[in-house]
């Protein structure tokens, strides 16, 4: 995938899209080494290798078969085998009359064998290792005293190594960077310089040898071992694919080079020859590879020098052979010092590498795989100008229109929106900014709307990269043109809907003007009726026979049904414009009974039906507007009379209860149908009884009663009666009624005998 570059040092960004592949997220090969011998952080065990892995076949299959506790006993006695061998055949081969060997690869190996073991085992594996030090140079023909030197010497330069390395932060982790490679430096340095002081004392004191020709000489040749064995152990990257030729050819000129210059009768000074063959390794091949090729030109190069090959013997030629030694060693070191921090710095740009193609990738695949527009801006003087774009925002921004994301990359993209929102975006672009933005650095969010031919509207939330000063930002776009029509529909919707109901109310205003006005017009002329009616039927106008007589009750009759109904339309329309109002002072509820009663005592005797009163003895005072309960008291019996047939009964009860009375109105009659019982008290109901009785009424009688209660801060309410009938209640707070320290008697049911007809 081509890689496109900002300017100004800022990271690459790959370019979008559907016209480029996407570039597959790499997989890091993995490399297994044996499992006997692989470190772990701060020496913890081994783990065993996945089931089906190549590990489960031949000796490692075998090895893991065992159980953990031999596996670690045996792999305890293999890496002291493995010292012990190393150790005798380094003293052994010896150079003639030199106090020191000429190589010591046991020295890495003694630290690797600390690094494997933990806890207690530490320190028997350090105890192995002393002991068998001591009988290998004993083998070699050393003294004990000698012996018991040079094996305290190599112990604590192994004991000073291990320490650093897991100091450093455990073996598999030190080569894995340069920071890393440094502390590993560090510890073989450290190592090599303890057993240099020991074993050039030793070899000083006990054999008279030259105490820093021989330090020389032993710090030599254990930091070669230290450097070409120990990264065997301590972790590699997976090697790079590679045609087999060049690794073949690789090795060939390496091995070639090595004996080259080390031949026996070679003695240019050409030491430095082997380097560039390693180099080669150190940036083609993998670490393995490198730390292999180390290994093999260092043992190359320390045979054939001790067989008199190589500048190294030419230019030491009758000195003792602890310089030839030394200087093979010092060879080894140098070529370790140039390719191992060489094989580290590849191996962290390769993970550098993988991890940003990674990032990349991951990237690519949230940017051009969202589901909202996104865009990538850059600040090109006064404006933002587009770097990377996904699918979505390029269908937002051009609208379907034929443009592609090269027609728009390095355009502004203000110039992309409409007039308003172009300024607006222009506007909130922060002043150029030198150096990284601060933490709390914050972004825009508004709403713009695109050029034709798109005209859509987006919701954009702008945010600065702090990592990258205030050149570059984000910009994600979201779709609100629908919910922008649907927020438009709907306030033009409210605004309808505001008139509608301004204009509703100036027409409830006019109907209640009409209703009073004509109602007062309607009052007097019925009044008048009601007048000379009553002049008729008394005689003033003359006697009248039966049959005018009765004429004349019925003009009374119906007009005073009329002037009812009238008041009834007054009472609400006075309701309704908060004009409805009271005489408060102390009222006698029973005193209102009576006088309802009365009031209706001709129309319960001319339907056949028995009126009473059943009060407690006492008066029962409440605050209120007695002309107003009256009316309250009427409309409930005079209801209470319509509904109930000839030779039923209409009973008024009051009941005294803590600090409130409740006047009950009973009734024998029909009833009402229970599912209609909630809509009693609404304006104009009339229940499904009434009509089909076609009982007279204007479905007002019971709101005008719930509307007095209320002012009064009472409460109405209704229930079937207990055999047949309605009970309708009003329930008032008493003026200065009993309290919960002062009861009455609440179940007097006795008929008032001042009142029963």
């Amino acid at each position: 995938m081509r890689l496109r570059h900002l300017e100004d040092g800022s990271p690459p960004v790959s370019p979008t899209p559907e016209r480029r592949a996407q570039r597959p997220t790499p997989e890091r090969p993995t490399q297994e080494r044996p499992a006997s011998l692989r470190l772990v952080e701060r020496g913890a065990p081994a783990t065993k290798p996945p089931t089906g892995s190549a590990g489960q076949h031949g000796m490692q299959g075998w090895y893991w078969s065992l159980p953990a506790a031999t596996r670690d006993v045996l792999t305890f006695v293999v890496l002291l085998a493995g010292v012990f061998a190393l150790m005798t055949t380094s003293v052994v081969l010896a150079p003639a009359g030199s106090h020191v060997a000429a190589w010591w690869p046991a020295s890495g190996l003694s630290v690797v064998a600390l690094l494997w073991t933990r806890g207690t085992r530490r320190w028997l594996m350090a105890l192995g290792l002393l002991a068998i030090s001591v009988v290998a140079n004993l083998l070699g023909g050393r003294t004990l005293a000698v012996s018991i030197g040079y094996a305290v010497s190599n112990l604590l330069e192994t004991v000073v190594v291990t320490l650093l390395l897991l100091r450093a932060g455990g073996a598999r982790s030190t080569l894995a960077s340069m920071a890393g490679l440094g502390k590993f430096l560090q510890a073989c340095a450290a190592g090599a310089a303890v057993i240099a002081v020991g074993a050039g004392v030793t070899a000083a004191v006990s054999e008279g040898a030259d105490l820093f020709a021989v330090g020389r000489a032993v710090g030599a040749s254990h930091a070669a071992a230290l450097l070409l064995v120990l990264p065997w152990f301590l972790g590699s990257s997976p090697a790079p694919e590679r045609r087999r030729a060049e690794r073949v050819a690789q090795w060939l000129v390496l091995v070639a080079v090595v004996v080259a210059v080390f031949a026996p009768r070679q003695s240019l000074p050409l030491a430095f020859v082997p380097f560039v063959p390693l180099m080669w390794g150190a940036v083609r091949m993998g670490q393995r590879t490198v730390y292999a090729q180390l290994v093999t030109a260092g043992v190359l190069a320390t045979v054939l020098s001790a067989l008199g090959g190589g500048p190294f013997a030419h230019i030491s030629a009758g000195r003792p052979p602890e310089v030839v030694s030394m200087l093979v060693q010092a060879f080894v070191v140098c070529a370790a010092l140039l390719v191992l921090p060489l094989s580290v710095a590849i191996r962290q740009r390769q993970e550098t590498m993988t991890e940003l193609q990674r990032s990349e990738a991951l990237f690519r695949h949230g940017f051009n795989g969202a589901r909202v527009g996104m865009l990538l801006l850059k600040r090109e003087e006064h404006a933002l100008c587009v770097v990377e774009i996904n699918a979505v925002a390029l269908r937002l921004l051009t609208g379907g229109d034929g443009r592609t994301e090269d027609d728009l990359l390095g355009q502004s993209w203000s110039q992309l929106l409409g007039p308003a929102s172009a300024r607006l975006v222009d506007d909130v672009l922060p002043a150029p900014v030198h150096g990284p933005l601060p933490p709390d650095a914050t972004g825009w969010q508004g709403e713009v709307r695109v050029a034709p031919p798109s005209h859509a509207w987006l919701e954009v939330t702008l945010s600065p990269l702090i990592e990258y000063s205030a050149d570059l930002y984000t910009a994600q776009l979201v779709d609100v043109t629908e919910r922008r029509s649907a927020e438009e529909q709907l306030r033009s919707a409210l605004e309808k809907e505001r008139r509608a109901v301004e204009r509703l109310t100036e027409l409830d205003q006019a109907k209640d003007d009409f209703v009073t006005n004509i109602s007062h017009e309607l009052r007097t002329p019925i009044t008048s009726v009601i007048g000379y009616a009553e002049m008729l039927a008394t005689g003033d106008a003359g006697d009248l026979d039966r049959l005018q007589l009765g004429m004349v009750e019925k003009v009374q009759r119906n007009a005073g049904r009329l002037l009812s109904l009238i008041e009834d339309v007054l009472v609400v329309s006075r309701v309704d414009a908060g004009s409805f109002s009271f005489t408060l002072g102390r009222v006698d509820v029973r005193s209102c009974a009576w006088a309802a009663c009365e009031s209706l005592e001709k129309q319960a005797l001319d339907a056949g039906l028995r009126l009473a009163v059943a009060a407690p003895s006492g008066s029962l005072h409440v605050l209120g507007d007695a002309a107003q309960l009256e009316r309250a008291l009427i409309n409930l019996i005079s209801n209470a009379i319509k509904f109930t047939p000839a030779g039923g009964e209409v009973t008024v009860r009051l009941r005294v209860d803590i600090g409130e009375v409740r006047i009950a109105v009973e009734d024998t009659g029909m009833g009402v149908p229970e599912a209609e019982a909630h809509r009693l008290f609404e304006r104009f109901f009339r229940s499904s009884t009434a009509q089909s009785e076609a009982i007279q009424g204007t479905g007002l009688g019971l709101t005008i009663v719930s509307s007095i209660a209320h002012a009064h801060h009472g409460e109405v309410g209704y229930a079937p009666r207990p055999g047949g009938g309605s009970v309708f209640s009003i329930t008032l707070p008493l003026a200065d009624g009993p309290q919960k320290d002062d009861p009455v008697d609440i179940e007097t049911d006795d008929v008032d005998p001042s009142y029963s007809r």
